[in-house]
């Protein structure tokens, strides 16, 4: 495919495609008519240092897949959140062992959803939060920043400056339902660690759709016997 790479004008990155690819195919003039690169997830770190290396000093634009997973991730942290609250697994159990096991199942309804961060995942995850009936409280960079959407009932952060140990444990600590869909980066690395799990409420649920280095997955195994559950669909090693 050397003559149709040549020319080819654009190149998209599916992960889990090795960045080193993507780098040697710009670098190492394999395909020198680029003009445009696209990630297909919403999250690029894993190509930053690229970008910033050899994509912006070529001034070739860098986009990514903003928006078109969040109406499936959204639906994935409320399946998580009705899965613990209903406790599904008692009842497929139950099921399996033909038994009556009479209890009573917890509604979202008036309940917390938590959002540690507020971009287009967590903005669909609160419209489906409100439309059971949860209150909406939302961890943001910068508080100060006017809710355009108006599915927040309470937006924490700071105003200026980083975000502080205060401000996450302000959300923790009132939410019944805690969804990180925080990105990759220095800043949120471990963003949810032994502090942060020991400040969530006992009974809690913890829903982790973002990139998988926001959270320390040893201080959350370490805190699974206090929360009613987690469902993680990211990791820090996947």
């Amino acid at each position: 495919h050397g003559d149709k790479l040549r020319r080819a004008e654009a190149l998209l990155w599916v992960p889990p495609t090795p960045p080193p690819v993507l780098r040697a195919l710009l670098v190492e003039g394999h395909a020198p008519a680029v003009r445009w690169c696209h990630g297909f997830y919403a999250g690029v770190d894993p190509i930053a240092a690229i970008a910033r290396e050899v994509l912006l000093p070529a001034g070739i634009p860098l986009s990514n897949g903003r928006g078109a997973f969040s109406s499936s991730l959204a639906e994935y942290a409320l399946m998580a959140a009705l899965h613990f609250n209903k406790q599904v697994a008692r009842c497929q159990q139950n099921r399996r062992e033909r038994r009556w096991d009479k209890f009573e199942m917890s509604v979202l309804r008036g309940q917390t959803l938590g959002l540690l961060g507020f971009g287009d995942i967590a903005q669909h995850v609160a419209r489906l939060g409100k439309a059971f009936g949860m209150r909406v409280v939302c961890l943001r960079r910068n508080a100060s920043k006017p809710d355009e959407t108006g599915l927040a009932d309470l937006v924490l952060g700071p105003y200026e400056g980083p975000i502080l140990p205060a401000h996450k444990r302000a959300l923790l600590e009132q939410s019944d339902v805690v969804v990180c869909t925080l990105p990759g980066t220095e800043e949120t690395r471990h963003f949810l660690s032994s502090a942060e799990f020991d400040a969530m409420k006992g009974g809690a649920t913890f829903v982790s759709v973002g990139r998988g280095i926001a959270v320390d997955e040893s201080a959350l195994v370490a805190a699974l016997p206090r929360l009613r559950g987690a469902a993680v669909g990211v990791f820090e090693t996947e």
